[in-house]
């Protein structure tokens, strides 16, 4: 009887050039399948960062303005392209004045001024009165009666991967006491 030697056993084991060939192509067309996916996400991510980024600066741009507006206790006057109103505080009345400027909304309390939102196209304040309907002055001489509501419509100017596009705020004024 006679048995195999050990190196020819092994002979057979392993494998050939064309077997490589063909796994390093597998794996390179799954990498780069892979490396694709990586990248459309990573976009994806990167533009909703910026949209969700643009969004919160609207929301935080809203919620003051609707929150000055709740607190009115005076105005709202609009002079030279500024609107101004005075709003109940903590300890006295405050002065506030919204003002568009150089694509931006900037909001000035007792004087000190802030830039609110930027990346404006335009924006724009109507005042809404009972009977009379919307007009771009709150009162005039003739009629000197409080709004019931204000009106922001502002549009919002292409920016990469951020929101653009109309908006539009209404705030129902409170009542005079």
């Amino acid at each position: 009887m006679s048995q195999a030697r050990p190196e020819q056993s092994q002979a057979g084991a392993g494998f050939t050039l064309i077997e490589v060939m063909v796994s390093l192509l597998l794996f390179a067309l799954i990498s780069l399948a892979g490396i694709n996916l990586i990248e459309t996400v990573l976009g994806v991510q990167h533009r909703t960062e910026g949209r969700a980024e643009r969004v919160s600066q609207i929301d935080r741009a809203l919620f003051l303005i609707t929150a000055d507006y709740e607190q009115l206790t005076g105005g709202p006057l609009l002079e030279n392209d500024t609107v101004s109103l005075t709003r109940a505080g903590a300890d006295h009345e405050h002065t506030v004045a919204y003002r568009f400027s150089g694509g931006s909304l900037h909001r000035s309390v007792d004087g000190t001024d802030r830039e609110i939102l930027g990346g404006l196209a335009n924006a724009n304040w109507r005042f809404y009165k009972s009977g009379k309907g919307w007009a771009a002055l709150p009162s005039t001489k003739d009629d000197p009666s409080r709004p019931r509501a204000v009106e922001l419509t502002a549009t919002l100017a292409p920016q990469p991967n951020a929101v653009s596009g109309p908006l539009r705020r209404v705030i129902v004024l409170p009542e005079v006491p």
